[in-house]
């Protein structure tokens, strides 16, 4: 997580990419971002007949070989971190293994809803196209009238593994006693449900690790639980750790362009959010995040702040084989044999019980069907007696097969050598063996995917989009994204950018809720809205497109164009009438702008000079825009030109380009009147983090950055994360979305494109999903994937 991307606390982190089938990783976790030839044909070789006896003899002996059959296709992709486990991967590269080498008991459509009955098969339209979609398993939600909630799953029972061996419900409870561990170190947060049990259970144990770390550094003091030396010891490799991972964080500022080399510790790690002395050192960085964060370890502790390895895996490095003794877990008190509200009601069935309702758990429920013959000892598993394939606190043997996984999924995993990992077809696949018998996931560079698959190396990438890798495409084609060597496919990104206002900040008497105090922020936004298209055109091009509700494109809650009440953001003037038509030029449209703006401002209470045509005020107001200084950000456009024609009306707008320290630490700090940013949005559309009162003013995660408190928002947001009515969630979610709106606290800007870069000669490109969407990826039907 790194500390420049993202601001919002972590929620839970779902393997939703395994959930809904597509790669990379898909976290329900909302955090805001500063946002910034072909293959040789084969050739014809006349030869002069021989006409002999002997030649045509030769001929009809031995006939000629036909080439074989084209089995294999090359994926292009990241440095692996070689964790491919189901439990413990972490990189989106590692993730990428997992969702093809393991199974999940739900699936979701391309909007990343879950299909409740999608192990039956289900028929769903998007985007007016009727998709078919099948999982391994269903789900019944049930309400209890105390307020609890049954999740009843139901596995498919032709679930074979890829060593042949048939799966059953055993193996998804015993990966989830795995997950809930007390000493579980891994990605996945099964345990943060509010599963009946679950804290009882976890508590009375806890790792030597998290024993130490809870001691502190200042000096051993004797205890049953560890000894002084392994005390010292990891102390040491702590500090040592630390460095490292400051030290990376240094590396990443100045390889992204952040900061020089030559400009010293203290300058860089400003650009990370950092205030240091002059001469720092990387020492002294780390000492700064150990004060800021104490010793907790995890992604809401120190390692929220890492640019690539995680603090605990740089740790483990450092102590080798002796980690193994730290993450053990020790009896510290009382301790449930079990979890009461995972039960086993079948060979095939499991009912998780909850003690409340939370809509984002529904995500948590496609549990991983692992194979505890393979991870577990089947012979310590006896569910009536409460043995779940392991000891309790021990999960060295799991961790052990880290590198070599094995799990019902479409392909099975061979090895990982020299950058490449090889998987082999899963003949064992419920759903039939994947076309391609081979899939080679090979290692690269961003910058090297569309040259590659020019050249042959690569048959298919996602490339980071961008104009340089736009114009390689289209080079490589005659001019087209789409033509005899390349298929590209753009998909919308899983977020969002915006431009937001602080509304303690900007607002009429102190009273951020006053229908002054909205008038005079929708002022600026409705001047705002109008240069969107302008300005996001030009800088992106084909790469984003303006939205106009604050939600990603992506989720299925957006509104779509087609819905009632749909309506083009900040586009209506203070009286509620439409401020354009259709048979508006760029510069009306510009015009019916501002003279809305001017509506609005006077509504606040701003005095007007008729004859001069301007507000008389002296009051500034600031913009803050990430662009390094440099004018290098998608929204700087809009804020200029805004300013520009609120200056005609004698409103003046002060546009700061800063750096993302300085934007960073300010939007934290809640000091930002206004500014332009990026969500990277949750599978799921709840709202809480970013909009409800609990969590402005500094308050819970801190971030509403907004400052939004509405009784009535908050309400309609907990009544939509009550609910498993997905209709109703989605038209709660609008009305939430209107009210936000009238605040004037947010503008939708762009969604921009992610995208799919496949070989036209060498990939069946009509085989590749149709509508791929961030929640349903290249890989989503893969087993339906043919190359030629």
């Amino acid at each position: 997580m790194k500390r420049r991307n993202i601001l919002a606390s972590a929620l839970a982190l779902v393997m939703a990419t395994s959930l809904v089938a597509c790669g990379g990783n898909s976290g329900n976790e909302a955090s805001t971002t500063a946002e910034d030839t072909s293959a040789a044909t084969a050739s014809t070789v006349e030869e002069t007949a021989d006409t002999s006896a002997e030649a045509t003899t030769e001929a009809e002996a031995e006939p000629a070989e036909e080439e074989p059959a084209n089995d294999t296709l090359v994926y292009g992709t990241s440095t692996f971190g070689q964790k491919f486990s189901p439990f413990f991967a972490t990189t989106a590269y590692d993730m990428e293994v997992v969702d093809l080498t393991q199974e999940y008991l739900l699936t979701a459509d391309r909007g990343g809803a879950v299909l409740n009955e999608g192990g039956d098969g289900v028929d769903e339209e998007y985007n007016g196209t009727s998709y078919h979609y099948e999982g391994a398993g269903n789900v019944e939600v049930v309400q209890n009238d105390d307020g609890s909630v049954d999740y009843n799953l139901t596995m498919r029972e032709d679930i074979v593994f890829a060593d042949g061996t048939p799966a059953d419900i055993d193996d998804v409870i015993f990966g989830i006693y795995v997950a809930c561990d007390p000493t579980y170190d891994g990605s996945s947060t099964y345990y943060a449900i509010p599963i009946e049990g679950m804290e009882e259970y976890r508590s009375g144990m806890e790792s030597v690790m998290n024993l130490i770390l809870a001691a502190g550094p200042d000096g051993y003091k004797e205890t049953e639980n560890y000894t002084e030396e392994q005390y010292n010891t990891f102390w040491a490799a702590f500090d040592t750790a630390g460095t490292a991972f400051a030290q990376e964080i240094l590396d990443y500022v100045v390889a992204n362009g952040l900061a020089a080399e030559e400009d010293g510790v203290a300058a860089q790690a400003a650009q990370w959010g950092f205030e240091l002395e002059e001469e720092a050192t990387v020492e002294d960085f780390w000492a700064k995040i150990v004060e800021t964060y104490g010793y907790d370890l995890s992604d809401d502790g120190i390692n929220y702040e890492n640019a690539g390895s995680s603090i605990s895996d740089l740790i483990a490095a450092e102590l080798g084989d002796s980690i193994a003794d730290y993450q053990r877990g020790v009896e510290t008190g009382e301790s449930a044999p079990n979890i009461a509200g995972i039960i086993r009601t079948g060979d095939y069935s499991l009912t998780v019980h909850t003690t409340e309702f939370d809509a984002p758990a529904i995500y948590q429920m496609s549990f991983t069907i692992t194979p505890l013959h393979y991870y577990g000892d089947e012979s310590a598993y006896d569910y009536e007696n409460n043995q779940f394939g392991f000891t309790k606190g021990d999960l060295a043997s799991i961790k052990a097969k880290n590198t070599q996984p094995l799990g019902a999924g479409r392909y099975s995993f061979v090895e990982y050598s020299n950058g490449v990992v090889t998987l082999e077809a899963n003949e064992h696949y419920y759903k039939g063996e994947p076309k391609i018998k081979n899939l080679l996931m090979r290692e690269g560079l961003d910058s090297d995917y569309v040259p590659g698959i020019v050249t042959g190396t690569y048959d298919l990438a996602q490339p980071s989009i961008n104009d340089d890798v736009l114009k390689a495409i289209q080079d490589a084609n005659g001019g087209e994204l789409t033509g005899d060597v390349l298929s590209t496919y753009l998909i919308d990104y899983r977020g969002y950018g915006y431009l937001g206002i602080n509304a303690n900040l900007v607002n009429v008497g102190g009273d951020p809720a006053s229908d002054a105090s909205k008038a005079l922020r929708k002022g600026f936004m409705t001047l705002f809205s109008v240069y969107r298209d302008t300005a996001i055109n030009s800088y992106y091009g084909d790469r984003a497109a303006v939205i106009q509700y604050p939600i990603s494109n992506t989720s299925w809650a957006a509104p779509k164009p087609a819905d009632e009440g749909y309506r083009v953001a900040y586009s209506v003037d203070v009286e509620g009438n439409q401020i354009y038509e259709d048979s508006m030029s760029e510069e009306q449209r510009f015009e019916a702008a501002k003279e809305a703006a001017i509506g609005y401002f006077q509504a606040a209470g701003l005095e007007y000079d008729e004859a001069e045509g301007k507000f008389n005020t002296d009051e500034t107001w600031e913009i803050l825009v990430p662009g390094q200084g440099q004018g290098d950000h998608p929204a700087l456009g809009v804020a200029t030109a805004a300013s520009e024609a609120l200056a005609e009306i004698g409103i003046t707008l002060q546009v700061n380009d800063v750096n993302t320290g300085t934007w960073n630490n300010a939007l934290e700090a809640n000091t930002c009147m206004m500014w332009t940013a990026a969500w990277q949005s949750t599978v799921d559309p709840d709202m809480t983090q970013v909009y409800h009162s609990d969590n402005a003013n500094g308050k819970g995660t801190n971030s509403n950055h907004y400052q939004i408190q509405d009784k009535e928002l908050d309400q309609l947001i907990l009544d939509a994360r009550r609910s498993a009515d997905t209709e109703f969630r989605k038209s709660t979610y609008k009305d939430c979305m209107d009210i936000i709106m009238d605040w004037g606290v947010e503008l939708p800007l762009y969604q921009r494109k992610d995208c799919t870069v496949a070989s036209s000669e060498r990939v069946v490109t009509d085989t590749l999903p149709g509508d791929m969407t961030p929640y349903y990826g290249w890989i989503a039907e893969i087993e339906k994937l043919e190359v030629q």
